[in-house]
């Protein structure tokens, strides 16, 4: 017994089911590939991010018992570096001294965040807990540079996890409030 009544009814139950499947995909669509661009135009990290990251390991990166780095085996996700590219000057140690109190200042995720010196020599007068050595050919400082778009710099910060790539960068004059901004975010995502 198909009337017609019945027939419009079938016919608007199935647009019906069909429209709460496909006005979500079109929706979607309009706002991501579509003609409205809903994307914020900057980023929210106050540090530049790398893309693609920039892998420690490809440029030869040492421990201080001159054996390839291995950040693996290092159990903390994040690494707040001091890379300079001489001397660990004034600078330097300056950046040192943030890196320690930004270390405090995540309060109870201390544990998750070790403080490391990256420079051609291990010259600090008080080493972080880890002192990683550059290789002698500067390709990390050249590509951090390109990627920074610092041409040239003594000592920067720069925030790794815990594959051994560089995801952040910061300014030679950073004072640690961008950089703990950052963390705090990074470590709210990577909540164990």
């Amino acid at each position: 017994m198909n009337t017609p009544t019945a027939q419009r009814k079938a016919r608007r139950t199935l647009l019906a089911i069909l429209a709460v499947f496909a006005l979500p995909l079109a929706l979607a669509w309009l706002f991501t590939i579509g003609p409205l661009n809903w994307r914020p135009a900057n980023s929210v990290n106050y540090g530049v991010l790398l893309q693609p990251p920039l892998q420690l390991q490809s440029f030869g990166v040492m421990d201080t018992a001159a054996t390839q780095l291995d950040v693996n085996a290092i159990a903390r996700d994040w690494f707040v570096v001091v890379l300079h590219a001489a001397r660990c000057t004034e600078l330097c140690q300056g950046m040192l001294q943030i890196a320690e109190r930004i270390q405090i200042a995540v309060g109870r995720d201390k544990s998750r965040i070790t403080l490391a010196l990256l420079g051609p020599q291990n010259d600090s007068p008080a080493p972080p807990t880890q002192s990683w050595l550059l290789p002698a050919d500067g390709k990390l400082i050249q590509a951090v540079s390109r990627a920074t778009r610092v041409p040239q710099f003594d000592s920067i910060l720069l925030v790794v996890d815990h594959r051994g790539r560089i995801i952040l960068t910061y300014p030679p004059d950073e004072d640690g409030q961008g950089v703990l901004e950052d963390l705090k975010r990074l470590l709210r995502a990577t909540a164990r």
